[in-house]
Formats: C-alpha cells, sequence, structure tokens
C-alpha cells in the first residue's frame, strides 16, 4: 500500500503503534497526540532517520527469521481489520502459516528487552503485539529484533486474554472519544498548549493548594536550572581558555578527544532590516498577520 493511502487508512481507527500512547506507556505519543492524530487536526508523524533505517534493515531480519525457524513469512497486501471491533485494525510486518505474527524491531539499546527466547519486551512493544493478536485471532507473536546493530534475536509473545480485554475497553473508550470529538485529557506541557493554547479565555482563576504547591515546584526547578546553566557558561568558559589560540581540539593525555571548538563555515542569511528601511512598501506588502497565542510566565 502507498505510503500517503496507508496514513489515510490509520486514521479511520486504531492500529497497534496507537494502542500504547492511548494506553500511557507510550515514551513516544499521547493518548490526545493520537487523537488529534484521527480527527486530522495535526499531521501523522511520518518517521524519522531511524525508523527510516529499520525500514531498510526490514527484508534482512524478515528473511533470517524465515532461515532460522522454517517459516516462511507472509506480507500482507493491506490492513488487517477486526470482524468484531472495525475501528481496530493491524498493519503487520508478517506472519507465518501457522499463524503466527512477525513483528520486526530494531533497537538503539537492550533497554527493556529481557533474555532471548522469552516474552520479555518493552512493555509498548507487548501491547502492539497483544492488538494484533486481537485483530487477527493468532495466539503467538514472535518479534526478532537488531539491538544496537548487532545480529537479531528472537522473542515470543503469547496470547494474553486479560490484557487483551483491557486493551479492547481502552480502544472502545478512546475510539468514542473520537468519534464524539471529545478529547482526551492533556497529560503534558505540549499537550496542554495544543489543547488550550489558542483559547482567548480571560479572567482570575483561583489556584488550588495542589497548584499552588506545583507553581512553588516549578519556581525552584527554574532557579535550579538558572544556577546550573551560570555553572555551564563558567566551565565552558574554562575550557575554551585552554584552548584560547593554540588549537581547535583538546584531548586528554592518551590522545582521546574531549572537545572541539572549530571554525563554521560562513554562511548566507537574508537580511530583513536592511531591506525592509530599503524597499520599505514592498516589505509591507509580505507581511502577514500570524495567529496568536497564549504565554506562559511564572511570576
Amino acid at each position: 500500500m502507498e505510503h500517503a493511502k496507508w496514513l489515510e487508512e490509520r486514521r479511520k481507527g486504531i492500529g497497534g503503534s496507537d494502542i500504547a500512547a492511548i494506553m500511557g506507556l507510550s515514551p513516544w505519543k499521547t493518548a490526545f497526540r493520537v487523537y488529534q492524530e484521527k480527527r486530522g487536526e495535526i499531521q501523522d508523524w511520518s518517521g524519522n532517520e531511524s525508523t527510516d533505517w529499520g525500514q531498510r534493515l526490514e527484508p534482512m531480519i524478515r528473511q533470517w527469521y524465515s532461515d532460522r525457524t522454517g517459516r516462511p513469512v507472509r506480507v500482507p497486501e493491506k490492513i488487517l481489520v477486526s470482524e468484531k471491533h472495525p475501528f481496530l485494525f493491524a498493519s503487520l510486518d508478517g506472519f507465518t502459516d501457522d499463524k503466527r505474527i512477525v513483528e520486526i524491531k530494531t533497537a538503539r539499546s537492550g533497554k527493556g528487552w529481557g533474555e532471548p527466547g522469552t516474552d520479555e519486551i518493552p512493555p509498548y512493544y507487548t501491547l502492539q503485539v497483544q492488538h494484533y493478536m486481537i485483530v487477527t485471532g493468532f495466539e503467538v507473536s514472535d518479534i526478532p529484533v537488531s539491538i544496537s546493530g548487532a545480529p537479531p534475536e528472537l522473542y515470543e509473545v503469547p496470547a494474553d486474554r486479560e490484557l487483551q480485554e483491557m486493551i479492547v475497553e481502552a480502544a472502545v473508550a478512546f475510539w468514542k472519544q473520537v468519534e464524539a470529538g471529545i478529547p482526551p485529557e492533556p497529560t503534558c506541557y505540549a499537550d496542554a498548549i495544543a489543547r488550550f493554547g489558542k483559547s482567548k479565555a480571560e479572567g482570575v482563576i483561583i489556584a488550588s493548594e495542589d497548584i499552588v504547591n506545583d507553581i512553588v515546584r516549578l519556581k525552584g526547578i527554574k532557579a535550579m536550572q538558572e544556577d546550573l546553566k551560570t555553572q555551564e557558561e563558567e566551565l565552558k568558559g574554562r575550557v575554551i581558555m585552554a584552548l584560547g589560540e593554540n588549537g581547535n581540539v583538546l584531548s586528554d593525555p592518551e590522545g582521546n578527544v574531549l572537545v572541539t571548538w572549530k571554525m563554521s563555515k560562513e554562511r548566507t542569511y537574508f537580511d530583513t532590516k536592511a531591506f525592509q528601511e530599503e524597499h520599505p512598501k514592498l516589505y509591507e506588502q509580505y507581511l502577514r498577520n500570524g495567529e496568536g497565542s497564549r504565554r506562559f510566565l511564572i511570576k
């Protein structure tokens, strides 16, 4: 399926990569962001260099799995949809003739990965494959993973009925919110800005005791950050003075590079101020009014 079509289909329901965020266990996104994606309020995340590299490695890891297990891997030509819950779907990396899901992963580190051959995988991937087993009805998922570029290892996750019931319950509740246009509660600063940042509300709200305590903590954190920033500037200054005009690389006695301070290439930029002064009328023709937003200040 073409990527644009795949993204369009993703908005019609909940996929395996969504469920961890919906249940508050994703390190990458929140339920509120998934809600925005499904409602078409923001662009779906299209990946980065790491995910692109993982996609390039996927065929090799799939072949490794097939060679290791003796099982041919089938790759679905379309997104699979649950018969019982049509808003649940699965975009599988592959499956086998004996009804095993094959979910291929690459990881930068071994954090969250237990002993190979076990079901000890990061919890957000556990939710993903359990979601896939709900959609397909399969009883087991195999997860071949390459960690830090090493040869793959294989993990096996059996179906967990209790966990699957929790996934369905969370998914049903979330999808009702999507259909009704009722966003989940923000759980972080970015969510809160996205949810309320354009509001023109005015008036004084009396803070609860918990919020007063939160503000006190914020002030303390801000003071710590300022103190750390001062220390950072002092230390950087001392290191730079060690280089001075004598060199641009600092190393330890064994020759290991510690710091570089090299001249960057010249850059070309548009001199907005000079253009405004020399061509004021033309400058005004290209001025645009941006949408206002609320500014958060701690007094």
